[in-house]
């Protein structure tokens, strides 16, 4: 959908697991972020034409918001139509100064508007589901909040099955008095999905965020974000006067970013996102900011090392391969922790691992799925 590359990893995993107890389906996918796509082709376009406007007045939003006054058009819409509806892992949980998952833009269009008109007949799924709060956070702030708590057990209530990605988001939802499954993102699935195996390493695989992540959700301000950027370009130059290196650029600001900040070094960026995994498939070891580009990598054998600043760096710790530092934790020792990850010996695709973690997810989809 050209939104985030780390979805389409999650997507195709989970299109994966479902095939192996359903076999061949069609698929939907629906850009949950503009809810009124569900409509139809019309909005769909509408979608995609409008992802370019500033969102400063949030004018999608409104848009979105607007088209749900229309009329339901059963005919068109496609959660009205479907067999299963499967909200597809990104982080579930959270809350921040802005904003708290109870306020999610999708729940009340998609969910509580149309799934719950089917869902005598259709099961929903929510797999993959994730934290996203500040590194250190123990979930408090999300239970204490009734409304967060509201959403969280109406979800999960309502979901023939929820997995989760990462030990605070499993924490988060038994305090909301659900005990639910901890399993490894299904992006781990996405390149064996594609055949696509870890190939010989042609360079180290770099990849660049301001503050180590999407947002600066501790709030550490602009000092911090110099910090980082000093610490990751001086290692990044330095690794590449030794060593051929890239910089995987999951989306255009980040290319831009990479272009400014070291131009010297070699820059891999695509509209096309299995593009991404040939690009993981050839790197010999991956230092990154991307928790999906990290799980990935390791998944075909890669040693990755990943800095993050938010609790989304749990969900990669799941994964054989990859050792994960919170940025602030390495502003002093970084170039020392890359070092040592690159000292360790080779490593092979942990094929146990997928295997293991593959039974155990059919074995939770195939009694919901076998009607």
């Amino acid at each position: 959908m050209n939104h985030n590359v780390g979805d389409d990893f999650v997507r195709i995993g989970i299109i994966s697991l479902l095939q192996a107890v359903l076999g061949e389906f069609e698929t939907t996918v629906i850009h949950k972020h503009f809810p009124a796509g569900v409509r139809g082709r019309l909005w769909q376009q509408v979608d995609r034409m409008t992802r370019g406007i500033s969102k400063r007045f949030d004018w999608r939003g409104r848009l979105a918001r607007m088209a749900d006054f229309l009329p339901l058009n059963a005919a068109e819409d496609k959660i009205l139509n479907c067999d299963l509806l499967v909200q597809s892992g990104a982080p579930m949980y959270w809350k921040n100064r802005w904003s708290t998952c109870a306020q999610t833009e999708w729940f009340a269009p998609l969910v509580e508007k149309r799934w719950r008109q089917i869902s005598q007949r259709v099961p929903l799924l929510n797999l993959g589901a994730g934290s996203c709060q500040a590194w250190g956070s123990d979930g408090a702030e999300i239970v204490s909040d009734p409304e967060c708590r509201s959403f969280i057990d109406r979800f999960t209530r309502w979901s023939s099955l929820t997995t989760v990605r990462d030990k605070l988001a499993q924490n988060i939802v038994r305090e909301c008095g659900h005990e639910v499954p901890l399993l490894p993102c299904p992006a781990i699935f996405s390149p064996g999905a594609l055949n696509i195996q870890g190939q010989p390493g042609q360079y180290i695989a770099l990849n660049y965020m301001p503050y180590g992540g999407h947002y600066d959700l501790a709030e550490t301000g602009a000092e911090a974000r110099q910090k980082w950027e000093n610490v990751f370009c001086k290692t990044a130059r330095d690794l590449a006067r030794r060593q051929a290196c890239m910089l995987i650029c999951h989306d255009r600001a980040e290319l831009q970013l990479a272009e400014c900040l070291l131009p010297d070094i070699p820059r891999f960026h695509s509209e096309v996102w299995q593009d991404y995994l040939h690009a993981y498939s050839r790197c010999s070891s991956a230092v990154v900011n991307r928790v999906h580009g990290a799980v990935v990598a390791a998944v075909m054998g890669k040693q990755v090392l990943l800095t993050g600043n938010d609790t989304r760096l749990l969900m990669a710790a799941e994964i054989p391969g990859v050792t994960v530092h919170p940025v602030q934790e390495v502003w002093d020792s970084f170039e020392e922790r890359v070092a040592d990850m690159l000292r360790r010996p080779l490593k092979e695709q942990p094929t146990a691992f997928l295997e293991t973690t593959r039974s155990r997810y059919i074995e939770l989809l195939r009694p919901i799925l076998s009607a």
